[in-house]
C-alpha cells in the first residue's frame, strides 16, 4: 500500500515539456492512472535525448500502449487569448506542473542587459505562470478541488552563486512572491493548492548554453553533498508529493538540490 494517494481517471497538464516535463509525462499516466494528459509547449519540436522531436510525436509515444489520452498543444504562455483557448478545450484539470521559463543572456552583468531582456524574462517566467492560473480560473477549467498546481519556481542556486541570468533571477523573484504571498487566496477562493519546487541545475540544454555555464554545472556536481546532480526523477518525486491527497503544504517552495545550497561549515584555521 502506498503512503500517498491520488484521484484516478483525472486530467493532468504539463506546461513546458523540457527534461522535467518529459520525465513526468512519461511516468505520470501510470503513477496517477490518468484518463487524459495535456502537454503544452511553445515549440512544435522539443529536444528529446538530444534529438529534435515533434511535440505531437512525443505525445504519441507517451500514449502508446496505455489507456491515457495524450494531447499536444503548442502556444505562447504569455498570450491571454491563446491560453484562454487552451482552457476552453481542456476542462477539469486536477494536476498541473508548470516548468515553462527562459534564461536570457546567462552570465551577463545586469548593467549590460537590455529592457527587452528583463521584460522578456518577466513576461514568460512570471506573467506566463500568472496567465495560466488566471485563464484556468476564469474558464472554470479546474476541478472543484484541484489537488495541486506545482510551479518550478526558480533554481535553488539563484542568490547563492550568481550562475544564472540576472533577468531570469529578477523574474523568478516575482514568481516566488506569487507562490508564497498569494497561495492562501488561491486556496480559499478557488481551491487551488499552489506550491513550488526550487531545483539545482540539471544537465540539459538550458543549463549548458555555453562552455562557461557547462563548466559551472560541473562545479556544482563536484560539490554536491549527496552526490551527482539533480535529475528529473527528483523533481518528479517532489511533484508527486505536492499532488497527493496527503499534501498539507500550501505556498511552500521545496528546495530540491541535494544539499548544495546549505551552509558549508569550515573548521580549523582560516
Amino acid at each position: 500500500m502506498s503512503a500517498l494517494t491520488y484521484e484516478t481517471e483525472a486530467t493532468a497538464m504539463i506546461v513546458g515539456v523540457g527534461l522535467m516535463g518529459q520525465f513526468l509525462a512519461t511516468n505520470a499516466p501510470d503513477w496517477l492512472g490518468l484518463s487524459k494528459l495535456v502537454l503544452v509547449d511553445h515549440a512544435d519540436e522539443i529536444n528529446v535525448a538530444g534529438n529534435m522531436t515533434p511535440l505531437t510525436q512525443f505525445a504519441d509515444s507517451v500514449a502508446a500502449g496505455g489507456n491515457t489520452e495524450v494531447v499536444a498543444e503548442t502556444l505562447n504562455v504569455s498570450s491571454e487569448e491563446e491560453v484562454a483557448e487552451l482552457f476552453a478545450r481542456h476542462k477539469n484539470i486536477r494536476y498541473i506542473q508548470h516548468t515553462a521559463g527562459i534564461s536570457p543572456r546567462p552570465l551577463t552583468p545586469p548593467e549590460e542587459l537590455t529592457k527587452e531582456d528583463v521584460i522578456g524574462a518577466c513576461e514568460v517566467n512570471l506573467w506566463g505562470a500568472h496567465n495560466i492560473l488566471k485563464q484556468g480560473i476564469n474558464a472554470g477549467a479546474f476541478g472543484p478541488r484541484t489537488h495541486g498546481v506545482i510551479i518550478l519556481s526558480t533554481s535553488a542556486t539563484v542568490g547563492s552563486e550568481g550562475r544564472a541570468s540576472a533577468a531570469y533571477e529578477e523574474s523568478k523573484g516575482g514568481l516566488m512572491n506569487l507562490l508564497t504571498l498569494q497561495s492562501r487566496y488561491f486556496l480559499e477562493r478557488h481551491g487551488l493548492v499552489l506550491n513550488g519546487i526550487a531545483p539545482s541545475p540539471l544537465r540539459g540544454p538550458m543549463a549548458a548554453q555555453n562552455p562557461v555555464s557547462a563548466g559551472r554545472l560541473q562545479a556544482v556536481e563536484d560539490e554536491m553533498p549527496i552526490g551527482g546532480l539533480t535529475e528529473p526523477k527528483h523533481i518528479a518525486a517532489a511533484t508527486m508529493y505536492f499532488w497527493s491527497d496527503e499534501c498539507w503544504s500550501v505556498g511552500e517552495v521545496l528546495t530540491t538540490d541535494g544539499g548544495y545550497t546549505k551552509h558549508k561549515p569550515i573548521y580549523g584555521s582560516l
